[in-house]
């Protein structure tokens, strides 16, 4: 196939080896020819080879310098922004079912495809994916800094906390790693940050490790917020006010393989903290074992799923039943009342019973009583749901309308019940001498 990819890779260093290696693994999937595009600019000032040793046909221009070039070409794009630079009709590199669906419709026949994906397309199949980030060859220094690091500071099986500030402003708060890290002194901690003053205060723990650095992320304009509107040198604006260096990018780029060797605490849906991740899934540089997962949620990390509907109901109760466990009832119950505003109406009714029940168990019978009632309006056949229901009448002193829901000649019980269900109805039954 006579067909080259042009693989465009913006932004920083997580959004360019997304697109680097998903490039790379259609490329290597489908016997064309890679032509990497790595833009040198206020995202990224550091060039390929600062950060890879592979030896690609690499390019530098930028979207507006191939405005016009690519009007024979296979667009898949990751935004509409970047298609208006490049002056062409937009379509999404995500707008596919599976590879083979790529293969039927987006692959070219004839002519070349420019691929500008910013996160990893699912559709590519990760066995793809893995083999082209094993193919990765970061630079000699970087290696060499991961690994001295790692041996020499770290030594033992450690845990990462990524705090990403500046412009996004996402991962644990300052207080929820103090509280983290101060919960699990025995335990061994790797922090990086684009703040070095979030670094600061969580590494003057001594059990707590961050990398010494000279060069930092910076502001463009020094008067203005992190998070006002800027252009870049394209003129594309955002609400990124950042310039990273050459020697930032470096040294970030250290930070992420260091952090790919932790057991990453939190989930701030930060492309970093992804790409750390799958690194050390699959492709580590050095070898060192991950410490088992510690039972810690950072309540601001979890609102941030809950209203961006990221998480499943399941593992949103399991994950609110462990921070009742410990001790953190009041985050429990307020991101649980989050899921029942926010999760899909087939979802409701397991949020808003086991909300219902954790509402009991810290003495709350009327609002209990609130989501009971929601709950068993949308399907009253809920047996536990209604068990729970009129234990919180009872304890509001509505003996007859705890009655009146255990009228066992109006309910269908079901043939098998909880350990905890079975208890709660006989202490029920027992209270009302039914």
């Amino acid at each position: 196939m006579n067909t080259n990819i042009h693989i465009f890779c913006d932004g920083g260093i997580g959004n360019r080896i997304n697109a680097l290696i998903s490039g790379l693994a259609l490329a290597e999937r489908f016997a064309m020819h890679s032509i990497v595009y790595w833009p040198i600019n206020s995202w990224c000032g550091a060039a390929f080879k600062d950060i890879f040793d592979n030896t690609l046909d690499i390019r530098t221009e930028a979207l507006d310098a191939l405005a016009g070039k690519f009007g024979h070409a296979k667009i898949m794009m990751h935004d509409e922004i970047g298609a208006q630079f490049l002056k062409v009709p937009f379509a999404s590199a995500y707008d596919y079912q599976s590879l083979e669906d790529f293969e039927l419709r987006g692959l070219p026949t004839s002519g070349d495809l420019f691929f500008y994906p910013a996160v990893i397309p699912q559709w590519i199949p990760d066995a793809l994916i893995h083999a082209s980030l094993q193919s990765v060859q970061f630079s000699a220094h970087i290696r060499q800094s991961v690994s001295a690091f790692i041996n020499q500071a770290m030594k033992r099986p450690f845990h990462g906390l990524h705090l990403r500030r500046t412009d996004l402003r996402v991962g644990l708060t300052d207080l929820e790693v103090m509280a983290l890290v101060q919960r699990y002194p025995q335990e061994v901690f790797f922090v990086c940050s684009d703040d070095p003053y979030a670094e600061a205060l969580a590494s003057a723990h001594p059990h707590v490790h961050a990398r010494p650095k000279v060069h930092h992320v910076e502001k463009k304009e020094t008067e203005s917020d992190w998070i006002s509107l800027s252009k870049d040198q394209e003129g594309r604006l955002s609400y990124g006010n950042i310039q990273r260096s050459r020697e930032a990018m470096i040294e970030g780029t250290i930070d992420l393989l260091v952090l790919a060797h932790s057991q990453v605490v939190g989930f701030s849906g930060s492309t970093f903290q992804r790409m750390a991740k799958l690194i050390g899934d699959v492709a580590p540089l050095v070898s060192i074992s991950r410490p088992n997962a510690l039972p810690f949620f950072s309540f601001t990390e979890m609102t941030q799923q809950v209203e961006r509907q990221l998480i499943e109901p399941s593992v949103l109760m399991q994950v609110c039943q462990t921070m009742m466990q410990n001790g953190e009832a009041g985050q429990a119950i307020e991101l649980m009342r989050m899921g029942f505003e926010r999760m899909a109406d087939v979802q409701r009714p397991d949020i808003g019973h086991t909300l219902g029940v954790m509402l009991l168990n810290q003495n709350k019978p009327r609002e209990a009583k609130l989501y009971l009632y929601l709950v068993l309006s949308e399907n009253n056949q809920r047996y536990s749901t209604r068990l729970h229901l009129a234990y919180s009448e009872i304890l509001l002193g509505n003996d007859k309308g705890a009655a009146d829901l255990l009228d066992i000649y109006k309910l269908k019980k079901p043939s098998e019940m909880s350990v905890d269900d079975v208890a709660l109805e006989a202490a029920l039954l027992k209270k009302l001498n039914i």
